[in-house]
């Protein structure tokens, strides 16, 4: 693997310089600062969009009914994180979904997955059939994005690969009243493809930083969202990871929602690495590196 050899000393060998030029300038140190390298994309296309275009409603529409006096802000709507073509590809048998929910007052927050034919001429919302899955939530007041993992312990069958499934959620402002003005509601799908062999002997070796643009060139929406989202979820403070996911849903056209927080969105247990982050040898490298040169320059301001 001459490649990641090679890629490897070229990042230990730019930690040195830096630390270099900061002794050698006089620039304050710090002991515990981590210190990440710029590395924004050129492209503002972060995913290729597969051309399947089917019927959904992603977002709840601008303006509100009689009975949705429950939602309010300045994007008083509810949108589901998905492409315009309303659908997104994921290779997870239980993947992760995302939506951004308005600042509201509601009394109940409703997640639905449904097993239907989406081949029929007329989609029916919601569909005849009864959702295979459904959650309920306790609403978060402020406005943010909000988000929910298709659990493995819940008696719920793996997605089916080359099945499309459709998914909803449901803001619900008054449990007692059942007219379609007391509910907004956003729907989509998803659809779980297999994995390209190619891609999945390449995965291991990559950290979760690496494996984006393999998602987002496969198509893979779901692994592509819910891979960057963990990253955000583990590196607060990362501008890098903000501005991409700023400008992922901005190429699908949520730049609206873009810069809104991850309200609802868990950190990871066991948060990924990313590439820009020094590993531990390189960061004691780095500290030994700094000391021998702030002796030198002691040193050399005492002569």
């Amino acid at each position: 693997m001459q490649i990641r050899s090679t890629a490897r000393y070229k990042a230990g060998k730019g930690w040195k310089l830096l630390a270099c030029s900061l002794v050698l300038s006089g620039f304050p140190l710090v002991a515990n600062a981590q210190i990440l390298p710029q590395t924004g994309l050129k492209s503002s296309k972060q995913v290729k969009v597969p051309k399947v275009d089917v019927p959904g409603k992603r977002e709840s529409g601008g303006t509100r009914g009689p009975g949705e006096v429950c939602i309010s802000g300045k994007v008083a709507l509810l949108a589901l994180v998905l492409p315009k073509t309303n659908i997104g590809f994921t290779t997870a048998a239980y993947p992760q979904f995302f939506w951004y929910a308005p600042s509201n007052k509601a009394q109940q927050v409703r997640f639905s997955l449904y097993k239907v034919d989406r081949k029929l001429q007329k989609l029916q919302f919601p569909p005849q059939e009864p959702p295979i899955y459904q959650k309920i939530f306790k609403p978060i007041p402020q406005s943010g994005i909000n988000s929910f993992r298709l659990p493995k312990d819940e008696k719920i069958d793996p997605l089916a690969i080359n099945q499309d499934y459709l998914w909803s959620v449901s803001i619900i402002c008054n449990l007692q009243d059942t007219s379609p003005s007391s509910r907004i509601t956003s729907y989509g799908w998803v659809r779980r493809v297999p994995l390209d062999p190619q891609i999945a002997k390449k995965l291991p070796q990559l950290s979760q930083r690496d494996r984006l643009p393999i998602y987002g060139q496969a198509g893979l929406w779901f692994n592509f969202i819910t891979t960057l989202a963990d990253l955000r979820a583990c590196n607060v403070g990362d501008r890098n990871l903000l501005t991409q996911w700023q400008r992922t849903l901005t190429q699908v056209n949520l730049e609206y929602i873009s810069q809104e927080k991850l309200l609802g969105v868990q950190k990871p247990q066991n948060c990924p690495q990313g590439k820009d982050r020094p590993s531990v040898s390189q960061t004691e490298n780095v500290k030994k590196i700094i000391d021998r040169l702030r002796s030198l320059r002691n040193k050399r301001n005492g002569n």
